[in-house]
């Protein structure tokens, strides 16, 4: 999951601090979406 969250928004920590209970501001949330529609997934 590192190079996910590396990839997505530059944080290798990205989905272990999320499910450790990291809020995602709004900014982030922009780019994972983006990451997301970008690559299919």
């Amino acid at each position: 999951m590192t190079k996910f969250g590396r990839l997505a928004v530059g944080d290798p920590r990205l989905v272990h601090d999320l499910r450790r209970g990291r809020q995602a501001r709004e900014p982030m949330v922009a780019k994972i979406e983006s990451f997301i529609e970008r690559h299919g997934a």
